[in-house]
């Protein structure tokens, strides 16, 4: 009785699926606008977003300043949507808010640009360019709709977009940190020291930041070590430096033991360049 079932629904799924074939080859040839825009309609109702999307794209053109205008630029927006694509769509949903301004659906749209180029965003160890748009279009939304329903999702993606870069910038600056102490390490002490530091400027309130003036520390240290006599007096001094930024903002830190050892070190090596 189920064998017998499931070849009577499978026989009814291919015959669905020849006669949305046949139908699409039909109107891939015909140039009867009205029909190609109510086929176009009728698949994308099915979810058939591919066969919709190659339809809307033939036939706008052709419905250009008219009613079905509208109708058509946000279907295909969203039949490049579901279909993930979703650089494509947020090309899409911005030509519609720029076309449609005064559309219902013209918030919906803006939204929907920026949370496609969200979509599209890479994890945290790739390059993070869409994240970056994603984010600007997203304050751009909120800036233009601060009353929107879309409100709370859109700021509760861009705190997870700004916690995506913190991370990247946070693993970029322990890879020069680790670099640093290779068998090159020389080439890598300074740039080290300069991503460091810009991570601090730019999360000044990140839970890294603790670690990262440790290491700061210790690579200045390193560098300052290994650099010829006429630059020790400065570079010792600018671990110094660190070391009393790192007291002052994390007084019980579990590194304290060893900064304390940084500082000694880098205040008798200064004693002795004195002697020298």
């Amino acid at each position: 009785m189920k064998k017998g079932l499931l070849s009577v629904l499978t026989i009814i799924m291919l015959v669905a699926a020849s006669s949305c074939k046949t139908r699409m080859g039909k109107l891939e040839r015909s140039t009867d606008y009205n029909d190609l825009y109510n086929g176009a309609i009728a698949f994308y109702e099915r979810g058939q977003y591919g066969r919709a999307k190659i339809l809307f794209e033939r036939i706008s053109p052709y419905y250009r300043g008219t009613d079905q205008a509208e109708r058509i630029r946000y279907y295909w927006a969203y039949s490049e949507y579901y279909q993930g694509l979703y650089q494509l769509a947020a090309y899409q949903f911005k030509e519609f808010y720029q076309t449609y301004g005064r559309s219902p659906y013209a918030q919906e749209a803006q939204f929907m640009e920026a949370y496609s180029l969200y979509r599209s965003s890479p994890g945290e160890e790739l390059e993070q360019k869409s994240s970056e748009e994603a984010v600007l279009a997203m304050q751009n939304f909120l800036n233009r709709y601060p009353a929107s329903k879309y409100y709370q999702q859109a700021n509760d993606i861009i705190n997870e977009l700004q916690v995506r870069f913190e991370t990247k910038a946070y693993n970029t600056a322990k890879l020069y940190y680790k670099l640093s102490t290779g068998l090159s390490f020389r080439n890598y002490l300074e740039a080290a020291l300069v991503t460091f530091e810009a991570f601090k400027e730019d999360y000044p309130d990140s839970k890294y930041n603790e670690e990262l003036l440790y290491l700061s520390i210790e690579t200045s240290y390193k560098l300052a070590n290994n650099s010829i006599n006429s630059k020790k007096e400065e570079r010792f001094g600018k671990t110094l430096s660190l070391y009393r930024e790192f007291k002052i903002k994390y007084p019980a830190s579990v590194y304290l033991n060893e900064i304390e050892d940084f500082f000694e070190r880098s205040n008798k090596a200064l004693e002795i360049l004195k002697t020298e």
